[in-house]
C-alpha cells in the first residue's frame, strides 16, 4: 500500500475536490464526568488525570472528518480517488496512490472512503500517479527521537516521557495533531507520512524510533526505518503485527541485527516482574478476567485490516501470559457471544501444562476505565490481583500477605524509563524474539478463530515451526 500526501503527486489538474462531513467521535460520551475524574485523579495521580484531560479537550488535536472525492486531469484522463480526510485544505489531505478512471460513480454501490483500508475493486484498473521525490537534505545529527503516530496515547504516555530527550521528527497522517504536535512537545520537524522523516533518519547517527500508529503500519514502517539506517532502535507499540507476513518481516528484521523493543507495557509493572521470579519455572493456572474500554462501532480497531479488538487489546493478557510462563501455547479454546463488542472467553494449554483462561468484554460499568482481575495459582501458592492496586498473595506456608497501593501502576512509564536506558547505554532490547513468536502467533491464531468462528485450533506445529526460524 502506498500511502502519499496528495501534494507530492504528479498530475495537470485538480478537476473537484467534494467533502462530506462525518461523525468523527469513536468513544462514547462519558457519563458521571465529575466521578470518572475524580476516580482516575485518585488511582493514576494529578498528572496524568490531568494530562489525559488536555489531551481529549485540547481543541488544537480535536479533529473533524471529511469524505473526500478527488478529481484530477491526467494525460487526458479524468481520475477519481476517494479517502477520509481531516482537512479541508488540499494540500494537507493524505491518499492511497490509487486513482479509478471517473465515470460519476465508482463502483457503481456504496463508496469506500477509507484510504488506510485498501478496498476489493472487482478487477477494475487503477493508475498510481508518478510521486514528486523530497530534495530536503538535512543536516547530519548525533541522536534524535522519531515518532510515528500522534494520538491520545502519544500525547498522554508518550510524550511526557521523552521531555528531556532530543526529539527531532514527529509524523502523523492528520496536519493539525502533527503540527501541533510539533509546536507543543518541541520537535524540529513533522510530517504526514513517514517516507517525510526518512532523509532526517538517514543523516542521524543513532536514532530512536517509536511507531504507534494504525496497527497494520507497524511492521511495515519498522521495515522502512531498519532499511533507511539499521542502527535505529526501534520501539513497536503494541501490537508489534497483525498479520503473519508481519511475524514472518519481524523474525527477518531480528536475524537481521535490528534493535527491535516492543511495548507490552504490563511486562514492566513491578508486581509482575516480582511473580515472574517467583513462579516462572512451575506450571500454573491463570484466570483473567477484564473489563474492557467501551468504543463505537466506527472506532479503527474494528477495521478489517487491524486484526480484531483481539489484536488490539486481549493480546495485552496473552503477552501477560507469555511472560509469566516458562512453556509456549500449543492449543487455543475459544467461545464468543457474537456480540459486536467482541465479549469472549479464551482458553491457552502451555507446552509445560500450564493453563492459562481469559475473559474479556466491555459490559459493565465504565467510569473505572479497563479493569483487570488476575488469579495465579501454582503447586502451592496463589496470587490474586485486584487491578493492579491490590496483591493478595497466599504463601506456601500458609501465611497470607497483603500489598496495596493508591496508585493504579500499568507499567507505561517504566517502559519509557527502560526504554531510554537503552536507548542511551546502547543496551540489549528487552524483548526477544521468542516473546515475539510466541505472544504474535497466538494472537493471530486467536484473531482467526473469532472471525471463522473456530472453537478450537491445535497451535503447536506452526508455534515450533516459527519458533526455529
Amino acid at each position: 500500500m502506498s500511502i502519499v500526501r496528495f501534494n507530492q503527486l504528479r498530475y495537470d489538474k485538480v478537476v473537484e475536490i467534494e467533502q462530506i462531513e462525518v461523525e468523527s467521535t469513536n468513544r462514547p460520551d462519558v457519563t458521571h464526568k465529575y466521578r470518572k475524574a475524580l476516580f482516575f485523579l485518585i488511582r493514576e495521580g494529578l498528572v496524568r488525570t490531568l494530562d489525559k484531560i488536555r489531551s481529549k479537550k485540547d481543541k488544537e488535536f480535536s479533529t473533524s472528518n471529511y469524505l473526500t472525492k478527488i478529481v484530477v486531469s491526467h494525460q487526458g484522463e479524468n481520475l477519481v480517488n476517494y479517502s477520509t480526510q481531516t482537512s479541508r485544505e488540499k494540500d494537507h489531505f493524505v491518499v492511497d496512490n490509487r486513482f479509478y478512471k471517473y465515470d460519476g460513480e465508482i463502483f457503481g454501490e456504496t463508496l469506500h472512503y477509507n484510504q488506510y483500508c485498501r478496498a476489493e475493486t472487482a478487477g477494475r484498473t487503477y493508475y498510481e500517479l508518478a510521486v514528486e521525490e523530497s530534495t530536503t537534505a538535512p543536516v547530519k545529527e548525533d541522536k534524535g527521537v522519531f515518532v510515528y503516530g500522534l494520538g491520545d496515547y502519544s500525547r498522554v504516555y508518550i510524550a511526557p516521557n521523552l521531555s528531556k530527550s532530543a526529539k527531532m521528527f514527529c509524523v502523523d497522517y492528520s496536519y493539525q495533531l502533527a503540527k501541533n504536535y510539533a509546536e507543543k512537545f518541541g520537535y524540529k520537524n513533522f510530517g504526514l507520512v513517514p517516507k517525510d522523516s526518512y532523509p532526517y533518519l538517514e543523516n542521524t547517527v543513532y536514532p530512536l524510533a517509536i511507531i504507534a500508529t494504525y496497527h497494520s503500519d507497524h511492521t511495515r514502517i519498522a521495515k522502512e526505518i531498519f532499511k533507511k539506517n539499521e542502527d535505529t532502535i526501534i520501539f513497536i507499540e503494541k501490537p508489534p503485527c497483525v498479520t503473519i507476513t508481519d511475524i514472518d518481516d519481524l523474525i527477518g528484521l531480528y536475524n537481521s541485527g535490528a534493535k527491535l523493543e516492543i511495548g507490552y507495557n504490563r511486562r514492566y509493572i513491578p508486581i509482575c516482574r516480582t511473580i515472574r521470579k517467583r513462579i516462572f519455572q512451575h506450571q500454573k493456572v491463570i484466570t483473567i478476567s477484564v473489563k474492557e474500554i467501551l468504543i463505537s462501532k466506527n472506532h479503527w480497531y474494528f477495521w478489517e485490516n487491524q486484526g480484531t479488538r483481539i489484536t488490539g487489546n486481549l493480546t495485552h493478557w496473552i503477552d501477560l501470559s507469555n511472560y509469566w510462563i516458562k512453556g509456549h501455547p500449543i492449543e487455543i479454546n475459544l467461545l464468543d457471544s457474537n456480540s459486536e463488542d467482541e465479549t469472549l472467553s479464551a482458553s491457552i494449554l502451555y507446552s509445560e501444562g500450564s493453563l492459562v483462561n481469559l475473559t474479556v468484554s466491555d459490559k459493565g460499568n465504565s467510569l473505572r476505565g479497563v479493569q483487570e482481575f488476575i488469579e495465579i495459582r501454582t503447586k502451592d501458592e496463589t496470587y490474586f490481583i485486584k487491578d493492579f492496586v491490590s496483591v493478595t498473595t497466599y504463601h506456601k506456608t500458609g501465611k497470607k500477605s497483603i500489598s496495596k497501593k493508591r496508585i493504579r501502576n500499568k507499567g507505561h512509564d517504566k517502559m519509557y524509563i527502560d526504554l531510554l536506558s537503552t536507548y542511551k547505554n546502547r543496551a540489549r532490547a528487552f524483548y526477544e524474539k521468542e516473546d515475539m513468536i510466541k505472544t504474535g502467533l497466538t494472537t493471530f491464531f486467536m484473531s482467526k478463530m473469532y472471525r471463522e468462528n473456530i472453537r478450537n485450533l491445535n497451535i503447536a506445529r506452526d508455534m515450533d515451526v516459527y519458533l526455529k526460524k
